[in-house]
């Protein structure tokens, strides 16, 4: 299969804070309703935000998994996905996931690091010097022996060995860890190793659950944390509320392809902004190259796309640039919207869990709003507020992640 051949999509499995499956999450998007409420999983007291976009209900606890939240919501999304999966052989069947930093508390930080650490009597947090002097190296050692390097929670890529095992894959496998861009560099990954020829069937996507403490903390030292709601696009945006969710899209060859595609994957691209540690090239110089590299590789221009299924996080510096690489790009009249105010950020998930938005407006004819965005900046774009009735057509769905590192994937209707 060339590459540049499109790659049906053929299944979707999704978990968040809009719902669990296709029918849930449609049912929200479709109301423009967000899925935000008080955290109950891991409450922070003391920051100015008690609020989250968490998986309501329970989660069935997994075995060898039961200290990692993420990789729990990602089976719901798998049993989705494998809904009338085709039966090739083994060899001819893939994973690619994204993955983010591990759902870890302060507790379990303080088990898997401070055993190591001989503090010293009446240590503050200002000797933290003398504190990394006292590393017990040779107790670390002992403990990191072969089939034990660390806690089982720490190995990004055990889900994917997870994932493989049950969909009975030993073809091409891999895991991305390029924070919010993780999911969609995991779908074009996928899409990569079908038209390459090394796979028929491919799961990919990503899983993320980051609303815990040390994720909550770190997020507000960044300043990215609203304490009111998040505001894509919006005047008065002031950050984005943290979510959490799994997504995993059902690639297939297109001429091979045994039940209707959804969607159609068309194309990718990646760049990154080489700018900043966290914050993006102002002027979204990496997001234009990214959107134009996918373009490309589709085989479309700008003036075939539709919609744009926008990263924007609802922070000031963040949707301001992406807002001018995609005026540059398509000019102002595309419509374009953000997710991230129904679904809130799901960090590393964030571009697995909106391409799966993304197929399933396409699969059910609508086109998502933008929730939270009520007085739109002007930014020399078309914010789509509501959801409507039309399809999307054409459609880039943008994640751009922390550092610069950009990809944006191209769908279209079957």
């Amino acid at each position: 299969m060339p590459l540049g051949d499109p790659v049906a999509v053929t299944a979707v499995g999704i978990v968040c804070g809009l719902g669990r499956g296709c029918d849930e999450v449609v049912a929200s998007l479709l109301a423009h309703r967000s899925g935000a409420a008080p955290i109950r999983n891991y409450p922070v007291p003391g920051l100015a935000s008690g609020t989250a976009v968490e998986v309501r209900g329970p989660v069935p606890s997994l075995p060898g998994f039961s200290d990692d939240r993420k990789v729990e919501l990602l089976a719901l999304a798998v049993e989705q996905a494998l809904i009338n999966a085709p039966h090739v052989e083994p060899a001819r069947r893939g994973v690619f996931l994204g993955t983010g930093l591990s759902s870890v508390t302060p507790q379990e930080l303080e088990e898997d690091f401070f055993p190591y650490v001989k503090f010293p009597d009446g240590f503050t947090t200002r000797d933290l010097d003398q504190a990394a002097r006292s590393f017990d190296f040779e107790a670390a050692v002992r403990d990191l022996r072969p089939g034990g390097v660390g806690p089982p929670r720490h190995r990004p890529e055990r889900a994917a060995r997870y994932v493989a095992e049950r969909f009975g894959a030993t073809g091409p496998r891999g895991t991305t860890f390029s924070a919010c861009a993780a999911g969609a560099e995991a779908i074009a990954l996928g899409m990569r190793a079908i038209q390459r020829g090394e796979a028929d069937v491919v799961l990919a996507g990503a899983h993320d659950a980051m609303v815990h403490p040390l994720g909550m903390m770190s997020f507000a030292v960044l300043g990215a944390l609203t304490n009111t709601v998040g505001r894509p696009f919006d005047r008065r945006r002031d950050g984005f509320l943290l979510g959490e969710g799994a997504a995993v899209l059902r690639l297939e060859r297109l001429d091979r392809c045994t039940s209707r595609p959804l969607a159609l994957l068309l194309g990718a691209g990646t760049s990154l902004d080489a700018h900043g540690i966290t914050a993006p090239h102002p002027d979204g110089r990496g997001a234009e190259h990214s959107m134009r590299r996918a373009l490309r590789d589709a085989g479309k221009t700008p003036a075939d796309v539709r919609w744009v299924n926008a990263h924007a996080t609802a922070t000031p510096v963040g949707d301001i640039a992406e807002a001018k690489a995609i005026a540059r790009l398509l000019g102002p009249g595309v419509p374009t919207s953000s997710l991230k105010g129904a679904v809130g950020h799901v960090i590393a998930a964030a571009g697995a869990v909106e391409a799966a938005a993304t197929v399933l407006a396409m699969a059910r004819g609508f086109t998502p709003g933008t929730v939270g965005c009520e007085e739109p900046d002007d930014l020399g774009i078309t914010v789509q507020i509501e959801p409507t009735s039309r399809p999307p057509g054409l459609t880039l769905s943008n994640s751009f992640g922390f550092g610069g590192q950009n990809c944006t994937l191209v769908f279209d209707q079957a």
